[in-house]
């Protein structure tokens, strides 16, 4: 496929594959010659059964990787922390070699500058830099989370969840400070969203009726394409 998409001028800097799981070397490599860019979204993939994507053999082919959550509907919920740390515990069940796992730096540049440049913002944000936005979360260092502190990269990657973030700044503005939502009436939100939930459940009823009709075919179809010979392997376990 990508070989299709590079012989339409399609692949290049601009270019970014989503999850990219059964990406092939040469698919990697193509894409890394041309800068392009890897989503690569570790909880949307294991929650949805999609297979691991290799980011080690991504990164070895120049192929810019970013960190991502994937829709609510498709991961439960957009916590970067915790992508992070799934990005690197699941390098690390693809194999026994330390060297191939990512290391928690990687991760953390991944969800950082990676997702700026796949996002085409690498020279506005993901870093903290003159001349750059002034995109910053601040975190209570006195949070469980952070005592001791000890090596800030890992444990931003495998210990932070979110729940020592104290405030953020957006742009140079604060749209949390010290752990209170400035732009957003909180109450008034989920009184909306339960009245939409509501609306929505009934709007859809017939459509759910439909949906649980259909997944012992659905259930059945897809393991089965999943067992169709194909010369790359992204599961856990061999299929038999």
């Amino acid at each position: 496929q990508t070989a299709h998409l590079e012989a339409l001028g399609v692949l290049g800097p601009h270019f970014t594959v989503a999850h990219g799981v059964w990406l092939d070397e040469d698919d990697m490599a193509r894409l890394g010659d041309r800068g392009a860019s890897v989503a690569h979204n570790p909880g949307s993939n294991m929650r949805l059964g999609s297979g691991l994507a290799d980011a080690r053999a991504m990164l070895e082919r120049r192929v810019n990787l970013g960190i991502g959550t994937d829709g609510a509907n498709c991961a439960d919920n957009q916590n970067m922390y915790e992508a992070m740390r799934l990005a690197s515990f699941v390098s690390k069940v693809q194999g026994p070699d330390w060297r191939r796992w990512l290391t928690t730096r990687e991760a953390a540049l991944a969800a950082t500058e990676g997702g700026a440049r796949a996002l085409g913002f690498g020279d506005r944000i993901g870093r903290i830099a003159p001349g750059y936005k002034a995109d910053i979360v601040m975190l209570d260092l006195d949070h469980p989370n952070w005592l001791p502190l000890n090596d800030p990269v890992n444990q931003l990657v495998h210990t932070e969840d979110g729940t020592a973030v104290a405030s953020v700044m957006i742009g140079g503005r604060l749209v949390v400070d010290n752990r209170r939502v400035t732009t957003v009436d909180l109450t008034r939100l989920r009184d909306r969203v339960a009245a939409a939930r509501d609306r929505l459940a009934a709007a859809n009823a017939d459509n759910r009726r439909l949906y649980e009709a259909l997944v012992p075919v659905v259930g059945s179809h897809c393991p089965g394409l999943a067992r169709v010979p194909y010369h790359v392997h992204r599961y856990g376990a061999r299929l038999e």
